[in-house]
């Protein structure tokens, strides 16, 4: 059976399971999923619902532009349409692609438009936008957006936080499909983007699964990301570890799409200094550590100085610290909690 073959098996397959999830489940669209698991004595329970589906409908006209803008950027190469001293670069310096920039304001600008009350709005690509709602918001519109001009995955990531620390992520995934993952009220679900079933001009987030993350202490994934020239003794021989237990490599530059795998197969995703840490606390690692630790997986904090910490030690991010959000940028290991501890075997 050739590889074409089993592709199209196995986007039957899951569209099969959809159909079966149609006729098992009243509540298929994500509103519904919502509505259904939310409790009603969650704080702020509408307004909460009302930020995630307005967010999640901003992402279904990003993934239409991320499909364009391959083409596009392909075109400036070859034509050198831009030059170097105007390719624009986000707050840590590095080159932004003009999906960057436009993702970040169909969401803030999604948002706005529907009136919806908020604390903050903090994205990667600009300074923080403040209001006197309840619920802070931080987006990461595309992560691993470098992929983008060699046509690999790309993410969209979400946290929402109040006054006490993080309440809810998902991400969605631009890859053969769009998926949407999504951690709430101590469940994890996976929804597909569905454009069969609908109108041309109008799509929906559909229920596909609850998840439960694999927790191998051998023969998962490894995602190992940084310069591993620089990286400290200890994380060179961890590597070595996960090796002799025959965890796969499959680093491919994009934190969501490896995080994805890792829900799939089990296994772990770090990111050490080398020698300083790249990845941003609030708009990365926490996220992605909430669904994580939903599902029983594990988070470890590896700071500049080699010391460890748990998300425990996170301060909650808020108004007041919200201008620091930039900043706070720290290693970390993620993934399966069997995996992760081995680390500390090390």
């Amino acid at each position: 059976m050739n590889k074409r073959t089993l592709s199209l098996l196995e986007r039957g397959s899951i569209m099969k399971k959809i159909q079966s999830n149609k006729e098992k489940k009243d509540g298929l669209k994500l509103s519904k999923y919502l509505d259904f698991t939310v409790p009603k004595y969650f704080p702020n329970r509408g307004n909460l619902i009302d930020l995630i589906e307005t967010i999640a409908e901003a992402t279904i006209p990003i993934r239409g532009l991320l499909e364009r803008g391959i083409t596009s950027e392909e075109i400036h190469n070859r034509m050198n349409i831009t030059e170097e001293d105007e390719i624009a670069q986000n707050i840590y310096k590095e080159t932004q692609i003009h999906e960057d920039i436009l993702t970040h304001s169909i969401i803030l600008k999604a948002i706005q438009e529907e009136e919806l009350n908020y604390s903050f709005i903090a994205s990667e690509e600009a300074e923080p936008v403040l209001n006197n709602g309840q619920l802070g918001i931080t987006i990461d519109p595309v992560d691993g957006s470098s992929n983008v001009s060699v046509n690999r995955t790309v993410g969209t990531i979400v946290g929402i936080y109040d006054s006490e620390g993080i309440i809810c992520s998902f991400y969605v995934l631009y890859g053969i499909f769009t998926n949407l993952v999504i951690s709430i009220n101590g469940k994890v679900a996976e929804f597909i983007l569905d454009k069969t079933s609908y109108s041309m001009t109008f799509y929906h987030f559909i229920f596909l699964e609850e998840l439960n993350m694999p927790d191998p202490d051998s023969k998962g994934i490894r995602c190992l990301g940084g310069d591993s020239n620089n990286w400290p003794e200890r994380c060179k021989k961890y590597e070595q570890f996960l090796i002799q237990r025959e965890f796969k490599d499959r680093y491919s530059g994009s934190f969501v799409g490896d995080f994805h795998a890792i829900l799939k197969y089990g296994g772990v995703y770090t990111y050490f200094p080398s020698p300083k840490p790249k990845l941003r606390l609030y708009y990365e690692w926490l996220p992605l550590a909430f669904i994580a630790k939903s599902l029983g997986g594990d988070f470890i904090l590896y700071n500049d100085d080699g010391t460890l910490g748990r998300i425990e030690d996170v301060i909650p991010l808020n108004k007041e610290n919200i201008n620091k959000i930039h900043s706070t940028v720290i290693g970390g290991i993620l993934g399966s909690k069997q995996s992760v501890n081995l680390f500390l075997e090390t």
